[in-house]
């Protein structure tokens, strides 16, 4: 979108407020399209689950899934997966061994494209594993902010929890996808458990928007202290 003014030829410029001045208008008018324009072309968010959703190990499956369908507008500009997840178990690594994990995946519903999102087990968290098969995402893309593990039953001693905000892969733009909880168990005496919450897709701004709402917050307080 280009905003702009036409002055007719022979006509007046417009007068600056009472007490103002020609740079203090300007200000305010650039530095109102700059936040105007940065909310135009900002984030744009819908909520899709809000209760925490756990399982332990130690039902005799050896997976339990939990599956949300979600759909991503195709009219979103850098679209996010954002959800909070935690895993926490009693084992510890050990050379060889096959631990119980938890592992959070992305599939189009006509399942031609999938993208691992990340794989926790007792070693850690694996960010975007290469998995064979399965879309490429750069693991410096994800972001994880630790969360206050909640008041779940066991308490296990290796626990962690996060926030998480990964990009979706533009194959699954413009339809529904499936979102993948799924909790591996070895099948042996020690408990594990995965658990999620908050499931949404938001557009998360370029970084282009930040400096414009910026730009636009520093012309209407550079103007406010002229009036002073």
């Amino acid at each position: 979108m280009i905003l702009c003014w036409s002055h007719p030829v022979g006509s007046k410029w417009p007068e600056p407020p009472a007490g103002g001045s020609f740079p203090e208008m300007w200000g305010h008018a650039f530095g109102w399209l700059a936040i105007s324009a940065a909310f135009l072309f900002g984030p744009q968010s819908g909520q899709a689950q809000g209760t925490i959703i756990f399982h332990n190990t130690g039902g005799g499956q050896p997976l339990v899934t939990e599956v949300r369908s979600i759909f991503i507008d195709a009219g979103l500009q850098q679209p996010h997966l954002v959800f909070d997840f935690g895993f926490a178990t009693d084992e510890t690594s050990a050379p060889g061994s096959f631990l119980d994990s938890f592992t959070v995946t992305i599939q189009d519903s006509a399942q031609h494209f999938s993208a691992v999102y990340l794989t926790a087990d007792a070693t850690g968290v694996s960010w975007a594993p290469q998995t064979p098969g399965a879309l490429l995402i750069d693991p410096v893309s994800i972001s994880s902010n630790p969360l206050t593990y909640p008041n779940l039953q066991p308490v296990l001693a290796n626990r962690s929890a996060f926030e998480v905000t990964a990009p979706i892969p533009g194959q699954f733009l413009g339809g529904s996808v499936n979102i993948f909880f799924d909790l591996f168990d070895n099948l042996d005496s020690t408990t594990s458990q995965g658990w999620f919450n908050n499931l949404s897709v938001t557009s998360v701004p370029e970084p282009q928007v930040w400096a414009l709402l910026l730009a636009g917050g520093a012309l209407l307080c550079s103007s406010k202290r002229r009036r002073r």
